[in-house]
């Protein structure tokens, strides 16, 4: 079974600085640190099983099952073992610790056994070749407890595919646990997560001389604090269970029963692994402890963090208009839009579809009320003038008595000054100053057209429309402006 959270994005402006530490140290520490492990590996087990140390060894381990000790053990040759019996009697001994603590302490080959002295010195060059390996250094190994391996084991693997999933895992989680705590809680919390689970790891397999190493056991603490500090809040998950996989969303804190009774199926029914599952409940457990104390004590989270993905209700509703309209049911199309207008009142693609409705009856009052909110909206941003100018000319070529307010069509002159359409801009406050010549922003539409006529290089034109700002609007700051042009000119 697999299952996983599925976060939002990653914010720039605050990324993720611990967590891509994390994974950069991670990934030194593999390919250059343990960079020759694979080799040494290799060396050692190819010395261990070539000679003839496999053969003293399971030999005795198997008259040791068998309870036949006490008696003569016969070393079985190459030729008494077939393959597949070779790997399961290996495996089943360096599983029975038992039996490795009474191998180290030379209670099952005695010094009193003629193989004695030729075992110890294979015994000896073999462990001195394990040795090597950066692993066995900085890997936890339980019987050899100590407090440097209980840190340095989080941050080493035993192979490159342990370590992408591992990292994989921990940019998933990770992320939003980071942006949600803060770097400091969260590093803290990366180290108490691999505390618990290598601590959990010692009580259960004291006698052990195998290395913990990965860092699975701290992001298992991760996912164990993910679950109660996001805690009833629904996050969307990804879950596979073989032969189906699917998406679903579930409140967080389900997600920690799920993972430690996963993890405890893994451990009794999951067969033979080397996978540490004890680990990963320690983490679990250690998280879950941790996010515990941090909602008790108001240590600070922001479950914000997960945004709730938008529902557009919008475009179905557009779409479902649009397709009434291309069928001819007009109003039924018109309808649909109108309420869609209601929740967005300055979507600019319903105002457009509605124009494009209302312009079969262009008398009716609700085509100019609507051309009015439209480009209204459009002329508010440079990027949509061009489309503004196209619904003002298809307005004006509708209607034989247009509608627009002097606030309008004061906004319309400075956008056609603005993109070099000066005519129609002169045309429009040549009306408004007729019509209504004190609306307010008539100064500031003739300094943008003065402007915009110097651009051009029409400054004979540019200085009348500067001369007519100082002599109908003196007291104006465009007056003020006016001047100072029209004297460095």
């Amino acid at each position: 079974m697999f299952i996983i959270p599925l976060t939002g994005k990653i914010s720039l402006r605050n990324p993720p600085i611990v967590t891509i530490i994390i994974v950069l140290i991670n990934c030194l520490v593999w390919f250059v640190l343990q960079a020759g492990d694979t080799d040494k590996q290799l060396k050692a087990s190819e010395f261990y099983f070539t000679s003839g140390l496999v053969n003293i060894e399971i030999s005795h381990y198997i008259a040791y099952r068998d309870g036949r000790l006490q008696d003569p053990v016969e070393v079985l040759s190459d030729d008494q073992f077939d393959e597949e019996t070779l790997v399961q009697n290996y495996l089943a001994m360096q599983r029975d610790e038992l039996f490795q603590q009474k191998l180290n302490n030379d209670e099952i080959i005695t010094p009193s056994e003629q193989i004695y002295a030729e075992w110890k010195d294979l015994k000896t060059e073999y462990e001195l070749m394990s040795s090597q390996l950066t692993s066995r250094q900085y890997g936890f190994i339980p019987n050899q407890k100590s407090l440097l391996t209980s840190f340095t084991y989080m941050f080493m693997h035993g192979s490159t595919g342990h370590l992408l999933g591992n990292m994989f895992f921990l940019w998933i989680v990770g992320c939003m646990l980071e942006m949600g705590l803060g770097r400091l809680r969260y590093a803290v919390l990366y180290i108490i997560g691999g505390l618990f689970a290598v601590w959990l790891f010692w009580l259960i397999y004291m006698t052990s001389i195998i290395p913990l190493v990965g860092a699975s056991g701290a992001i298992a603490g991760l996912m164990g604090a993910f679950a109660v500090l996001f805690g009833k809040k629904k996050v969307k998950i990804f879950y596979s269970l073989g032969f189906y996989f699917n998406y679903l969303k579930i409140p967080a804190i389900i997600l920690l029963p799920i993972w430690i009774g996963n993890e405890f199926y893994q451990l009794f029914g999951g067969g033979t692994t080397h996978v540490a599952y004890v680990a990963h409940i320690g983490g679990l457990i250690g998280g879950a402890l941790f996010g515990i104390v941090c909602l008790k004590f108001s240590l600070g989270f922001n479950k914000d963090v997960i945004a709730d993905t938008p529902v557009d209700e919008i475009s179905p509703q557009i779409e479902k208009a649009l397709k009434h309209i291309a069928e001819l049911d007009l109003e039924t199309g018109r309808q649909l839009l109108e309420k869609v207008l209601a929740k967005d009142p300055e979507n600019i693609d319903v105002l457009t579809h509605l124009f494009n409705v209302y312009k079969l009856d262009p008398e009716d009052d609700k085509f100019h009320l609507l051309t009015k909110k439209l480009i209204f909206e459009l002329t508010r941003s440079y990027d949509t003038y061009e489309k503004a100018h196209q619904i003002y000319s298809e307005y004006i070529r509708h209607t034989r008595h247009p509608r627009l307010s002097p606030q309008l069509y004061i906004q319309l002159s400075m956008m056609f000054a603005a993109t070099g359409h000066l005519e129609k801009a002169v045309k429009i406050l040549t009306m408004v100053l007729k019509k209504t010549p004190d609306s307010p922003g008539v100064p500031t539409a003739l300094l943008k057209l003065a402007g915009a006529y110097s651009q051009k290089g029409m400054a004979m034109k540019g200085n009348r429309c500067l001369k007519l700002i100082c002599n109908k609007y003196p007291d104006s700051t465009e007056a003020q402006l006016a001047r100072k042009s029209l004297q460095s000119n």
